[in-house]
């Protein structure tokens, strides 16, 4: 009678192993929508919230301390180009007039009138000459009132006299209106009163008679121009309109007030500018940030919606992308108010080198632009800045590649320093007219630095994020797959047959990965790992077993077939504990899939009257990648070949078949045996194989394998012929 052993397995039908299922469309287009959410709403905080102003500034009053700016800042001068504006409203020549022309006929009527009436008051006999002086003060006129000492002086002259004063007045009031062209304005009259009519009397008249011919023909000089204020508001308005918002750059260094200096509207402008001093918030301006914020937001996560889907799908690849560039955002609102030298050497190229090693280079590349813009934003829009900073992370990005070696961070590194210079460099030679050495200097000292921070910070993060988005890097494969790791070291020692099956199995997958453009080193690591499990019981399997007798004999072919599939249970456990990374775990339970364990099945077929299937099955699941089915055919193949190799079945070509034992077939025909029994049996229905991705790893299997079993030269010595 066959033992039935106890060695604790599961009993009745087994459950497949747990592996990581994919998220439905709603719980993914929910964490798209959180993520676009969150990030919109930490662009937004990083470009609205400010830092807290120097205390002690307060406008109109004296300055405790003295400020330089920090960097270099161009703004719109609210408080200049108003005084601008209210200069060019207050010019004169902006007053509008409108001319009145009967306005000097009139004056000038009045004026005759006025020195006719005093001659015929001169000419009357029948006045006594006090008669004339008292008639001569009481005459009606409104614009010139004679007193009793200007009446005895006209009442004086002599008729002669008087009459040169009649004519001159006249001919000096019409002579006034002639030279400005019959257009008088209220400055115009002080001028002619006070300086033109004094100046042309005193040319043709005596000094007694000058002040009376100034006085009459200055006295009806009035203003002909009235002042158009409809029009002379429309002229103001268009006035101030013209002028341009004026344009304020300071420059980094700039002395801005000095200790004991009044705050005064301009260099409280200046300390608003350099965020150094705040009075109100513009809500305005902070709407604006929130709509940029959700659109740099939106951008991201529409990219990683439809052109990366499988970052997308992934909640902690989505949020580790939203995260770093948040962080970056972050580090760039603090470090960039330092001045433009600290911007030059902000590492920006950290989070696409980052992307670009975890993700390719695509994310990476949306990124950097985004990222760049944000600095160039936040840098009040030094865009030559922003442009150096992308051409440089362009340049490690396509530098590092999967980051795959340390050496790829440094050589990004370099390409981040040397590219960004070059930039920089360009675009000083562009705007400068001398050459200076400092700034040359600059140029380069800080792009050593942006590159090197780049690498180094990169370098460092690189597995720390890999971990957090649930992503095996290649740098931590290659530790993986050193001999002295306490798995590989517990394989090599309990099991050594299955190490070099893993060895050989590794073989198989990396060429099958290499030529369908799958992920060889994985494979390579996850080969060394699929077939730890078989250390707990490592002699129940045949890989080694060697002399020792089939333990399996002794045992019931159901105890058998539970022992074979509780490996991959076994291997489960070890690689959780030993805290393999997820992908690498995955490959255990799925590198059998849910295949029969065809050996124990038949036996039991034979020996019992009723078999259950799913009791001579592995628990599962089947592949769902191209890396786990290409690790499931490997498996089968490799053991497979091997077997028959030992056992001598396995023959060159089809001629040698007549001198072949019974069941013997090619390499060629064993590899596509076993592909298409995969396929009929349904194993590789869930994974992404194409047909010709089966023919490409059906042929690389067979190169790689005719290179290990090819025929051998027989170097027997022969014996010699002796001859006499």
């Amino acid at each position: 009678m066959r033992l039935r052993w106890n060695f604790g397995l599961w009993r009745g039908r087994r459950a497949p192993l747990a592996a990581a299922q994919p998220q439905s469309k709603q719980r993914r287009m929910l964490h798209l929508a959180l993520a676009a959410v969150g990030l919109a709403l930490a662009l937004w905080a990083i470009m609205v919230v400010r830092t807290p102003p120097r205390p002690g500034l307060v406008p109109g009053q004296p300055s405790p301390v003295s400020i330089r700016a920090n960097r270099t800042v161009t703004y719109i001068s609210a408080w200049r180009t108003e005084q601008e504006r209210t200069r060019a409203e207050s010019d004169p020549a902006n007053v509008v007039y409108r001319r009145e022309p009967n306005i000097p006929i009139e004056q000038r009527a009045q004026l005759s009138d006025l020195l006719a009436t005093i001659t015929q008051v001169r000419q009357d006999p029948a006045l006594t000459p006090a008669e004339r002086r008292e008639k001569l003060t009481s005459l009606p006129n409104s614009t010139l009132v004679i007193s009793a000492e200007l009446a005895a002086q006209i009442a004086s002259l002599s008729d002669e006299r008087w009459e040169v004063v009649r004519r001159q007045s006249l001919e000096l009031y019409d002579r006034a209106l002639s030279e400005n062209n019959y257009a008088l304005n209220d400055q115009t009259v002080s001028e002619l009163r006070t300086f033109s009519i004094p100046y042309w009397a005193s040319l043709n008249a005596d000094p007694a008679e000058r002040e009376l011919i100034a006085l009459f023909s200055g006295s009806f000089l009035r203003a002909n121009l009235v002042r158009d204020d409809a029009a002379t508001a429309e002229r103001k308005q268009a006035a101030r309109d013209a002028v341009e918002p004026v344009q304020v750059t300071i420059l980094e260094g700039e002395s801005i007030v000095r200790q004991g200096d009044v705050v005064t509207p301009d260099i409280q402008e200046k300390l608003e500018a350099l965020d150094e001093l705040r009075t109100e918030t513009n809500w305005r301006a902070v709407g604006a940030k929130g709509l940029l914020a959700a659109l740099l937001a939106l951008t991201v996560i529409v990219y990683l919606a439809r052109s990366r889907p499988e970052i997308g799908a992934s909640a902690r690849s989505t949020f580790v992308v939203v995260g770093l560039i948040a962080a970056t955002a972050l580090a760039a609102r603090f470090i960039i108010p330092l001045g433009n030298t600290w911007a030059m050497a902000f590492p920006l190229a950290t989070t696409a080198l980052l992307l670009a090693a975890l993700y390719g280079s695509g994310l990476a590349l949306v990124a950097a632009a985004l990222l760049s813009l944000f600095t160039a934003y936040l840098a009040d829009l030094q865009l030559g800045g922003a442009l150096a900073q992308l051409l440089g992370c362009a340049a490690g990005v396509f530098v590092v590649g999967r980051g795959e070696r340390s050496l790829t961070f440094v050589a990004a590194g370099l390409a981040v320093m040397l590219v960004n210079g070059l930039t920089q460099l360009a675009i000083y030679l562009n705007a400068a007219d001398v050459l200076n050495t400092t700034q040359l200097v600059s140029i380069g000292l800080f792009s050593a630095v942006n590159g090197s921070l780049s690498a180094i910070l990169a370098l460092g993060l690189y597995n720390p994020v890999a971990h957090l988005a649930g992503i095996v890097t290649p740098i931590r494969l290659m530790e993986l797959a050193h001999p002295a790791q306490p798995l590989l070291r517990k394989l090599i020692r309990e099991a050594p047959g299955t190490y070099y099956h893993s060895i050989a199995v590794g073989n198989l997958a990396e060429s099958a990965a290499e030529a369908i453009g799958a992920d060889a080193l994985l494979l390579r690591v996850a080969s060394y790992y699929h077939d730890i499990g078989k250390t707990v019981r490592p002699y129940f399997f045949t890989d080694n077993q060697s002399d020792r007798e089939n333990v399996h004999d002794d045992l019931d072919p159901h105890t058998s077939a539970g022992i074979i599939a509780d490996h991959v249970r076994e291997g489960v456990k070890l690689a959780r504990a030993a805290g393999l990374p997820p992908q690498i775990v995955d490959f255990i339970p799925t590198h059998h899939g849910t295949s029969v364990i065809r050996h124990f099945y038949q036996r039991a077929l034979q020996q019992e009257d009723t078999v259950d299937l799913e009791d001579y099955s592995y628990p599962g699941p089947r592949p769902r990648t191209r890396e786990q089915a290409i690790m499931m055919l490997a498996d089968s193949v490799e053991a497979t070949v091997r077997s028959k190799v030992q056992n001598g079945k396995v023959i060159s070509s089809r001629e040698e078949r007549g001198n072949a034992p019974n069941g013997a077939q090619t390499i060629e025909e064993l590899v596509t045996a076993i592909i298409d029994e995969r396929v009929r049996s349904g194993q590789l229905d869930e994974c992404p194989l194409t047909i010709k991705d089966l023919a490409a790893i059906r042929q690389a299997f067979i190169t790689t394998l005719q290179g290990i079993y090819h025929p051998r030269v027989d170097y027997t010595p022969q014996d010699r012929k002796v001859t006499g």
